[in-house]
């Protein structure tokens, strides 16, 4: 970690500092833990009347917060800054090009400039890597894959034969990039399920980033792409002919099932899921746990399962926990009902 003073962190940040240019930081904290030589943020301004208690040596604010007796750095977004000064505190580590000789790499494959090769790395025939990316230990390349510029494997990523991976793209440690899809057929029910090959790939565009222990599945033909821009979380898993669009974020235990084909700027909570063949539009947000089952045609913001726009969803669920007690006074009618039918057929 770097200690670095508050008036190079206000440069660097183009932010207007109120305050002491030579407070010393030396770390990074939320609001309610930070201490002395810590930087913190307030993202919400309506609780700036909180920053006297706040014990950091500096806040993170929007260009319209003012407090006397603390120092200020003025920002444009107080969060995205707060993520920017995190990298300056604790800036990535910086790899020593080099391939090392535990490494195997196939007589035919080409690899660029500035690359970092540790131990235990296995790249096949025909495989072609960009200039300055970095693949730690026992990572696998399969025949004929491509690997961009300035891309980073962690240790233990599978990328499997003829996939395509873009520049600048990050995979964490255990995921795999172009598994075998899920296909199977047989001639009638009762009979063993035979096999049916997957032989496309995968293509990652640039600037994806894949968490780890996710799988994403080659396509049975085409391939399965994901788009420009897209972040995953871990353990997410991503079907056969899928075609993933730019700009989404799909969170822990996301699962797309064969042929799904999302729009820009798709937002996927954790444990929410979509069936085959379906389309999502772009902007869609789909809340935890939810289950799409048909296609979402508007921008919307998606719940339940099956799922249905979230104002729709919170109707039904306020009902759904009602029933007990719908019940009871329903049972209770029915009981007033016959009391009155029999008063007034005189029995």
């Amino acid at each position: 970690m770097k200690t670095l003073t508050l008036k190079e962190i206000a440069d660097t940040l183009n932010g207007k500092l109120i305050g002491n240019p030579d407070e010393t930081i030396t770390g990074i904290s939320g609001i309610m833990e930070a201490e002395k030589g810590d930087i913190t943020f307030l993202a919400n301004p309506k609780y700036k009347d909180h920053l006297p208690l706040c014990k950091a040596s500096a806040v993170l604010v929007g260009n319209d917060v003012n407090v006397e007796g603390i120092n200020l750095v003025q920002v444009d977004n107080p969060r995205m800054s707060y993520s920017r000064v995190i990298l300056m505190l604790f800036p990535p580590r910086k790899e020593t090009p080099g391939i090392s000789e535990n490494a195997f790499i196939a007589a035919s494959a080409k690899v660029g400039e500035n690359c970092t090769i540790y131990p235990g790395v296995y790249i096949e025939e025909n495989v072609r890597i960009g200039k300055n990316t970095v693949i730690y230990p026992s990572v696998f390349v399969g025949e004929g894959v491509t690997i961009g510029e300035d891309c980073l494997m962690h240790a233990n990523v599978t990328i499997n034969q003829g996939c395509v991976i873009g520049n600048r793209v990050m995979v964490n440690a255990g995921s795999v990039i172009g598994s075998e899809g899920f296909g199977f057929e047989r001639e009638k029910d009762g009979d063993p399920h035979e096999k049916v090959p997957q032989v496309g790939i995968v293509v990652v565009e640039d600037d994806v980033e894949v968490g780890a222990l996710c799988a994403i599945d080659r396509g049975s033909v085409k391939p399965t792409v994901i788009g420009r821009g897209t972040k995953f979380d871990n353990l997410v898993h991503i079907a056969h002919n899928c075609e993933v669009g730019e700009d989404n974020l799909l969170m822990a235990q996301v699962g797309l099932a064969g042929s799904v084909k999302t729009g820009r700027n798709v937002w996927m909570a954790g444990q929410s899921g979509i069936l085959d063949h379906l389309n999502i539009a772009e902007h869609s947000k789909i809340f935890g746990k939810a289950g799409i089952t048909q296609n979402i045609e508007e921008a919307g913001f998606y719940a339940g399962f099956p799922a249905k726009l979230f104002a729709e969803w919170q109707k039904g669920s306020a009902m759904f926990y009602k029933t007990d007690e719908q019940r009871k006074k329903l049972a209770a009618l029915e009981r007033r009902v016959k009391e009155l039918e029999g008063k007034l057929s005189g029995e």
